[in-house]
């Protein structure tokens, strides 16, 4: 799921901006809510003191307690009771519960010489609050009553509920545009990265010498100006080894000539011994195979250098061709070339180095034959599937080890390297049918099973 570097940024960055908002968010708002109440309690407590002192004077002058308590409780809204220590209540700003005992843990705290406070939510938010009266000194105290005062803050709670909407909505829409600044991010970090192995692709497939263009002066940059180098490098060493191959296989070609036409005259001779000319017939037979492998080495040098010549080519018409020249070469190694192919599609290719191609494959196929079968059989299919033409070539050979398939189109390389002897080949063809496929910018597949053959699928956009 996260397996992209792009996909794995923004994920990560927006983690990041979601949990630090939401953090900040918390903070702030629970900071904000605490202070807000903190406010409200220290008024509270502010006004409880006043009255406590208002009163303290002559606690039974009823009807100025009474006026008292009714006055603060027209400027705050809150109620307020003045009580006794026997806990009676000695008035009510509201006079509902005048004469009347009561008790909570606020009042006892409060006669206990303690001021206190608590939150209790019942059809709304009440704060209440409890407020000694006393006098003396702290060696000293006497304590005559408390002052309860019992407030609504469903209001305090309603603006930080509208508050924490506000800051969410204000921290959804940074977290939004947050998460869009880490995408962007991720693709301009990503984006050259991406095209940094797109090139490298391209590189191990053997464009060599291209170079890319990447224009950042950090570490992204230093790298792809390492890359361009590398790319540069290594084209002037292929360039270079392709005209050492070249330059010797022609050299070699006329010195072989010369072998070959020097043997051939010394066998035209009467006088040469049977026994020599079996020797001369060998050496004859060994100039053509250094030959036939100069002329590999040749094909595959051309081929680095090759240019394709496309034009829309009839598939099933170059199927038949290549098979027909091979068909004798199979009849007498006892192999059958059975065509399957029967529709006619339309491929965009070079048809002379498709036939090169068919003709290394059949070959390969032809050397690689199980000789314990009487009859081997190579087959040739191919089927349509989302726009692409999926050529398959199978025979029941040999097989190749698994160990050998991803080397098999490497040059020089030959699988079943115990049975060289047994099998004629140099490594060089199916090196040859991975560059034309290169060239085609087509792909190429092996499977293989020992003892039960090898199939290679070729696939083909139309």
């Amino acid at each position: 799921m996260f397996a992209s570097l792009r996909t794995r940024l923004i994920v990560v960055y927006s983690l990041i901006i979601i949990l630090t908002v939401a953090v900040v968010d918390f903070l702030i708002l629970d900071s904000y809510f605490k202070s807000r109440l903190e406010e409200r309690k220290i008024t509270y407590f502010t006004y409880g003191s006043m009255i406590s002192n208002a009163v303290l004077a002559d606690m039974s002058d009823i009807l100025y307690i009474s006026n008292t308590l009714e006055q603060y409780t027209r400027s705050t809204s809150a109620r307020f009771l003045l009580i006794g220590s026997n806990t009676e209540v000695i008035s009510d700003s509201k006079h509902r519960y005048d004469g009347r005992m009561i008790t909570n843990q606020q009042i006892r705290d409060a006669l206990q010489g303690r001021e206190s406070w608590a939150i209790y939510n019942t059809s709304g938010r009440i704060m209440q609050l409890a407020v000694p009266v006393m006098s003396g000194t702290k060696e000293n105290l006497s304590i005559h009553g408390a002052v309860l005062i019992s407030a609504n803050i469903e209001d305090l709670y309603s603006s930080y509920r509208v508050l924490r909407l506000k800051v969410i909505l204000i921290s959804a829409l940074a977290g939004i545009s947050g998460v869009l600044v880490s995408m962007f991010a991720g693709y301009r970090l990503s984006s050259p990265l991406n095209k940094l192995i797109r090139f490298s692709r391209r590189l191990s497939r053997g464009h060599l010498g291209e170079t890319i263009r990447i224009k950042r002066k950090d570490e992204i940059g230093q790298l792809a100006e390492t890359i361009n180098f590398l790319s540069t490098d290594l084209h002037r060493l292929e360039t270079n080894r392709r005209r050492f191959i070249g330059d010797v296989s022609h050299e070699l070609k006329t010195p072989l000539a010369s072998i070959k036409a020097l043997v051939e005259s010394l066998l035209l001779r009467d006088e040469c011994p049977s026994d020599h000319r079996e020797f001369l017939g060998d050496v004859i037979g060994e100039v053509d195979r250094l030959s036939s492998i100069i002329t590999r080495l040749l094909t595959f040098t051309r081929l680095e250098e090759e240019m394709l010549r496309s034009k829309p080519q009839e598939f099933l018409k170059i199927v038949e061709e290549t098979v027909r020249v091979m068909k004798p070469l199979a009849q007498s190694h006892r192999v059958v070339i059975e065509n399957r192919i029967t529709e006619d599609m339309i491929i965009e290719c070079d048809k002379d180095l498709v036939q090169e191609m068919l003709v290394n494959l059949i070959d390969n196929s032809i050397k690689y034959r199980d000789k314990n079968k009487d009859i081997s059989l190579i087959t040739l299919s191919a089927s349509v599937a989302n726009d692409k033409l999926l050529f398959r070539i199978q025979d029941n050979g040999i097989g190749i080890p698994e160990d050998d398939l991803p080397n098999i189109f490497e040059g020089f390389y030959r699988s079943e390297r115990s049975r060289s002897k047994e099998v004629e080949g140099y490594g060089i063809g199916l090196a040859i049918v991975k560059r034309i496929i290169e060239l085609h910018r087509w792909d190429i597949n092996a499977e293989s099973t020992r003892g039960s053959g090898t199939a290679i699928t070729i696939t083909i956009p139309l």
